[in-house]
């Protein structure tokens, strides 16, 4: 049964969702990993305690109704479980559960029209891989253990009594045994860091923030628990003409001021070339206009986006003499029209 101690081991709200506490866990579980901590008996005991308080938060949120149920008051520990504790023994009937590796995240880049299009790319990503050529044992080709001489194969440095119920062996990291002759290969540790390369393949019309899930490839799991996931996380660089708005592709068009109070045809870039845009007389600054299915390509059964054009009237900065005559001209014809009214 879940405590309130749980939810202060996990760091989280007892109102968290399981979705919450999942996260939670997945972060601290690879923080305090044994296999990232083999000198530091504190980070295995912490690790043990996540599992514990993960397991039973489990069992809690999987039941129906679980939300509604109220708050367990917290036990208190007697003193034979905070001497158990102090001391290392394990209690019976409590042993380290299975529990999934974490996930791995990769951030990939990619070009603004790439999203649109879609793509085909390959990634290098780092992993904590077992060492080929001890398989994974530490231990080189042809030698073996021994009992290790600091806690005499015991895995715990004690004294006599109960008290050989000490913390876990610095040495041997709690196993009793050490290698006779270290893998020159991962150096004892049975594991090494190594590219691994994946092919991804972008569909087309993928947004920013898209996740690409390759099952199996994050960390490995605890107590031969399955390997968690690599999550490929995609970031779409901005584009200087376009802005996406859901599948619709957004942009402004600049025309002149002759353009716009006599109107014509005008060339707009779209995704496949240019596409003439008619522009009525009097236009003003600001008017929106659409090319249907110019857009990005929806997901699944959704429609292709529009392109959204939005035209800006421009005024020119320097002036022909010509230029300068037609617009006083026009300036005192404007005039004239406004007295007469």
């Amino acid at each position: 049964m879940a405590t309130l101690e749980d939810y202060r081991i996990l760091g989280v709200s007892p109102r968290a969702t399981w979705e919450e506490i999942q996260r939670r866990y997945r972060a601290l579980a690879w923080q305090y990993h044994p296999d990232h901590h083999p000198e530091d008996p504190e980070a295995v005991a912490q690790f043990r305690r996540l599992v514990e308080a993960y397991d039973a938060l489990r069992q809690v949120k999987n039941k129906p109704r679980a939300a509604a149920q109220k708050y367990v008051r917290p036990r208190f520990r007697n003193k034979r479980q905070v001497f158990e504790e102090f001391f290392g023994i394990d209690r019976p009937g409590s042993p380290l559960q299975q529990s999934q590796g974490a996930d791995f995240r990769y951030d990939l880049q990619i070009p603004f029209l790439a999203a649109i299009r879609g793509m085909e790319t390959d990634i290098q990503v780092p992993r904590d891989l077992s060492c080929r050529h001890c398989r994974a044992t530490g231990t080189a080709p042809g030698s073996s253990y021994q009992d290790c001489p600091d806690c005499q194969g015991r895995g715990r440095k004690g004294g006599p009594g109960l008290l050989r119920f000490g913390p876990f062996c610095k040495r041997c990291r709690g196993h009793g045994k050490i290698h006779t002759q270290t893998c020159p290969h991962c150096y004892g540790h049975g594991h090494l860091w190594e590219n691994s390369s994946y092919h991804l393949q972008i569909p087309p019309g993928t947004v920013d923030g898209a996740r690409l899930r390759i099952a199996g490839e994050g960390g490995k799991g605890f107590q031969n628990g399955p390997p968690g996931n690599l999550e490929v996380i995609i970031h779409v660089e901005p584009h200087f003409f376009f802005t996406r708005v859901g599948n619709d592709l957004h942009c402004r068009f600049p025309i002149s001021f002759a353009q716009a109070a006599l109107g014509g045809m005008v060339d707009v870039p779209t995704l496949d070339g240019c596409r003439t845009l008619n522009l009525p007389r009097g236009t003003q600054s600001g008017k929106v206009f659409r090319f249907p299915g110019g857009g990005a390509p929806g997901r699944a059964h959704e429609p292709r986006g529009d392109q959204v054009v939005e035209v800006v009237v421009t005024t020119p900065g320097n002036l022909s003499p010509g230029q300068k005559a037609i617009l006083e001209e026009f300036a005192s014809l404007e005039r004239e029209q406004l007295t007469g009214a």
